[in-house]
């Protein structure tokens, strides 16, 4: 009466428990759900003061392609390894990309953004710009 009984798991459903790693932006969401406001947040890298390019493209391509504005546009994979190959060239920011880099580079492509000659390059950028904020979990004017 009132004894559950419980199906013992599959020696490979044991093994890959824990394996499979959030997205970028279900980390950031969790994140900044349980933090009350006024506190602050451990970072957008947590305890890494920084992350290799290559996992930062990993997640990035691994990440929801929706861009925002849009009704059902979508950024390909090799459009989003092209924004980071773009946003943080190799020549300038070399192996590993720091926080405060990411932040540096957000405001200026926000500044970019404003001073684009065209209506096309502005709205372009602007999904780009909050495609990346949404991913990395920052808003504002960094």
């Amino acid at each position: 009466m009132g004894l559950e009984r419980k199906s013992p798991q599959s020696p490979k459903t044991q093994l890959t428990e824990g394996v499979s790693k959030p997205s970028l932006s279900q980390t950031f969401r969790a994140r900044k759900e349980k933090t009350p406001k006024g506190e602050d947040t451990p970072g957008l890298f947590g305890e890494k003061k920084e992350w290799h390019r290559t996992e930062l493209g990993r997640r990035l391509r691994e990440a929801s392609p929706s861009i925002p504005g849009t009704l059902g546009g979508m950024y390909s994979r090799r459009e989003r390894a092209k924004m980071i190959d773009e946003l943080f060239p190799w020549e300038r920011f070399q192996s590993h990309i720091s926080e405060g880099e990411v932040r540096k580079r957000l405001r200026e492509l926000r500044k970019t953004e404003y001073g684009a000659q065209t209506q096309a390059e502005k709205l372009r950028l602007k999904r780009q710009r909050e495609y990346l904020e949404r991913e990395f979990g920052i808003g504002g004017k960094h």
